[in-house]
């Protein structure tokens, strides 16, 4: 994954959301030198915090496939 890729949400297991998210990968954000997540401009959605981006767990998103 690198900054600029189309990335989709992938919803937990269990998970009731239906709405495919999709948006930009910006990068990787380190919290307390031990915790990495991606930071997501969202596209179809905004952001949790009301900023244009947020973070969401590596493992919850995928690069979309241009192909």
């Amino acid at each position: 994954m690198k900054p600029g890729d189309l990335v989709k949400f992938k919803c937990p297991p269990g998970s009731r959301e239906l709405v495919v998210q999709y948006g930009t990968f910006i990068g990787i954000r380190t919290f307390d030198n031990k915790y990495e997540c991606a930071e997501v401009m969202w596209l179809n959605r905004p952001a949790p915090n009301g900023n244009q981006v947020s973070t969401v767990q590596i493992n919850l998103i995928e690069v979309v496939n241009g192909n």
